[in-house]
């Protein structure tokens, strides 16, 4: 297989055609389209947001202090846009589009480009985890835009966003959530690293934990002690073994789903979660190698 890649390889990598919709194939890199490498100067006025942005959510704080940056420096890295009938559609850039116009910039520099749909998304997500500004749900969200309206595999999501296919799986995974955890993740009164311990409770008991986690300004370790006193004083089971925990935390790290070990005397089961036939295939193969 060949090697994936890497995030910090920019935007460059994600501008040549896309897979074809209806393909199971990992898309293969194409020749990139041609573009104009000098900025051009658009009025801001025939630019439309992107209808592909992954962000939900934009501090408008940030954007003001981004504004004041454009007022006294200009716009420093142009926006990315495409043709769209008389006027552009932006792909990435949506910040720096936002603060110009607050700034009451008329027009912005811009590279004008050719690309997909599928590139849209793709780029205006890549664009954002680059910088990791986006939260984790608008991540998982713009992930399964991908696989639902161009039916990406995660195999083509791996290739194509330049991340491990357990990273993929994971991120999808937290939208299984309930809606309201799914909020609290978004608004970051919760951390990731909560979230995916809750992803092994059932509904309402993972929404009772959340509030505990906010209430009581949880960290992840404390809600996990919390989680095994919990198990501990509701069953007459004996607690796991230090080397269980870490064997349990060693293969779930390794093929990126829940690990739980049940052992009595050297006799026991192994159960392995799975959320989707995707992550499934994933665990297969994994295993197999």
């Amino acid at each position: 297989m060949q090697r994936k890649k890497a995030l910090n390889k920019g935007l460059e990598a994600l501008l040549g055609d896309a897979p074809k919709s209806k393909s199971n194939k990992t898309p293969k890199q194409a020749k990139q389209p041609a573009q104009n490498p000098t900025p051009n100067q658009v009025s801001i006025s025939k630019i439309k947001t992107n209808q592909y942005q992954p962000r939900t959510t934009f501090d408008e704080q940030k954007i003001n202090e981004l504004a004041a940056s454009i007022k006294k420096h200009g716009v420093i890295q142009p926006i990315l846009l495409r043709k769209d009938g008389e006027g552009f559609e932006l792909i990435a850039g949506e910040r720096r589009l936002r603060a110009s116009k607050a700034a009451g910039l008329k027009k912005i520099p811009a590279v004008i480009t050719v690309a997909s749909n599928t590139k849209s998304l793709e780029i205006a997500i890549l664009e954002n985890v680059q910088r990791e500004d986006l939260n984790s749900i608008e991540v998982a969200k713009g992930y399964q835009r991908l696989k639902d309206e161009f039916k990406y595999t995660q195999e083509q999501l791996s290739e194509s966003i330049g991340k491990p296919r357990s990273s993929i799986a994971n991120s999808l995974r937290l939208l299984t959530l309930p809606s309201k955890i799914q909020d609290m993740l978004s608004e970051e009164q919760i951390s990731e690293g909560h979230a995916k311990i809750l992803l092994g409770l059932d509904g309402n008991v993972a929404e009772s934990m959340a509030k505990q986690i906010i209430e009581n300004k949880m960290s992840v370790r404390d809600l996990e002690s919390a989680l095994k006193a919990k198990t501990i004083s509701s069953t007459t089971k004996k607690p796991k073994t230090r080397d269980e925990i870490n064997l349990e935390s060693a293969l779930s790290s390794k093929l990126g789903s829940k690990v739980t070990i049940s052992d009595h005397k050297g006799k026991g089961k192994l159960t392995i979660k799975y959320f989707s036939y995707d992550e499934l295939d994933g665990i297969i193969e994994k295993i197999s190698l």
